[in-house]
């Protein structure tokens, strides 16, 4: 028996069977396509080893269907999630900025010692030591509101 006829034979045999794998296409993360023959979420079926026969098997396509659903439906979650984070960062941002705009109305209460109010005719009408105690407790009460009991 010759061996290399053999050999032969067998090399073209997984030559063969390795061409009629699936490969499937797939987009990653920096843009860069890639193929492979295993499928991954996200990835497109672009050849396939099924053979046509009269037997009704449901096709690839139909057997990546529930994977794809899925797969929109990942996405539709961390889109959600990437915006709720988003909207979190803005109310923090515009706390933060309310808070120091109430510590800085109280600091500038607790440091004045007279306190006035534009008057109807655009004069200053300046306040009572009464007024300026209760003006000063609002703005630490504001502040104490917006800030949280931790200011101050």
């Amino acid at each position: 028996m010759r061996p290399v006829p053999v050999i032969a034979a067998l090399g073209l045999a997984m030559v063969t069977v390795a061409a009629r794998a699936d490969v499937y296409r797939v987009v990653d993360s920096q843009g860069q396509v890639q193929y492979t023959d295993r499928w991954v979420p996200g990835a497109e079926l672009i050849k396939t080893e099924h053979s046509h026969t009269s037997s009704p098997t449901p096709s690839s396509s139909d057997a990546q269907k529930p994977y794809a659903a899925a797969n929109a439906r990942i996405a539709a979650q961390q889109s959600e999630q990437q915006a709720s984070q988003a909207v979190a960062q803005d109310v923090a941002a515009k706390r933060a900025e309310q808070c120091k705009a109430a510590k800085e109305r109280y600091d500038k209460d607790i440091e004045a010692r007279r306190i006035y109010k534009p008057g109807k005719d655009g004069e200053k009408e300046f306040l009572t030591d009464e007024q300026i105690d209760q003006e000063r407790l609002q703005a630490r009460q504001e502040m104490q509101q917006v800030c949280g009991s931790a200011a101050k």
